[in-house]
Order: C-alpha cells, then sequence, then structure tokens
C-alpha cells in the first residue's frame, strides 16, 4: 500500500505528459487530449495540487512545443487564458464527478467536459474577437460564434471521449497488472 501512496502520481503523470505530446501529431481540429488529461488528473491524483500542475502543465509544455517547433502558434492570445482556465475547471469535474471511475462515470464526465468547455471557449472567442463581424458585440454576434463553433464541437465530443477511454483505459490495466496480488498456481 505504501508502495502505490508513494507512486500515485507517476502513472496518472506519464500518461497525462504522454497524452500532451500526443497533441503534436497530426489530428483534426479539436480532437485533443486536454479535457481527458484534466478529468483524469482530477480524478486520480491523491495530491490536489498536482491534480491541476501536472494537466495544466503539461499543456503549458505542448503550447511551448508547438510555438517553438511547428507552424501551429501554441499561444494565440487572451482567450487562450479563459480555456486553461476551463480546464482547471475541468478538473475540479474530475474531482467531484469521478470520486468512482466507472465506464458509465468516465463517458458522462467526458460530456459534460464537452461541453462546459465549448460553451467557455466560444464565449472567449467572442468577449476577445474586437467586435469583428462575425463576432460583433451583441446578442447577434454572440449567438453567431455559438453556430460558427458546432462544426467544431463534433470533434471536441470524439476526442474527448476517445482519449478519455484510452487514458482511463490505461490507468486501470496498469493499477490492475500492479497493483493486484494474483496467486501463482504451483
Amino acid at each position: 500500500m505504501k508502495t502505490s501512496k508513494k507512486i500515485s502520481w507517476v502513472l496518472p503523470g506519464a500518461l497525462i505528459l504522454a497524452a500532451a505530446f500526443s497533441r503534436l501529431l497530426p489530428h483534426p481540429y479539436n480532437f485533443s487530449p486536454i479535457a481527458a488529461m484534466a478529468l483524469l488528473g482530477g480524478a486520480t491524483m491523491t495530491r490536489k495540487a498536482w491534480a491541476f500542475i501536472f494537466p495544466i502543465g503539461a499543456l503549458f509544455l505542448s503550447d511551448i512545443c508547438f510555438q517553438l517547433f511547428t507552424n501551429t502558434p501554441g499561444f494565440y492570445g487572451w482567450s487562450q487564458l479563459i480555456n486553461y482556465g476551463a480546464f482547471a475547471m475541468i478538473v475540479v469535474l474530475g474531482m467531484v464527478a469521478l470520486k468512482k471511475i466507472t465506464v458509465k462515470n468516465v463517458i458522462f464526465t467526458s460530456l459534460a467536459a464537452s461541453a462546459f468547455f465549448f460553451i467557455l471557449s466560444n464565449f472567449s472567442v467572442w468577449l476577445f474577437a474586437g467586435g469583428i463581424a462575425p463576432y460583433t458585440m451583441n446578442a447577434e454576434g454572440l449567438i453567431n460564434t455559438y453556430v460558427l463553433g458546432i462544426p467544431f464541437f463534433g470533434n471536441t465530443i470524439i476526442g474527448d471521449l476517445v482519449y478519455s477511454g484510452l487514458l482511463f483505459g490505461a490507468y486501470s490495466l496498469v493499477q490492475h497488472f500492479l497493483f493486484t496480488k494474483q496467486q501463482v498456481v504451483a
């Protein structure tokens, strides 16, 4: 038991870092591991500070890699701060909604994270677009922002479900094989 407590951050931390760097591979827009990383950190890390530090730190490191080594900007403006805040809130969602990790709970929490991120990220696009059409600073501009975000929302949902399945599945498998005592028949 002491061993599992001592390394309780290693397994989710390694999975989170691997997922963060998978962002550098070619992928469809909004098909990313970020919400799954935040959910895994919130659900599995016993030290709550690490639950925030690992996913948000890994996100930041991968953004630095985008900025330095690709043509995709890693840092894109003030709305990015709101996105980082959204991921911090998704960590909290993982802490609260995934106290018991089951397939059903992971699916529903992943869908909730997708919806939450869609609402908050599109609001930040509208807020920081400077009133430029179609993001005019009125109700019509806000509605336009959400309508224009709908095509990306499908990839967000699929990406969050796929990566949540991969991360939580890998976490569960490794936990099972490392920390269950199996009887050897002689």
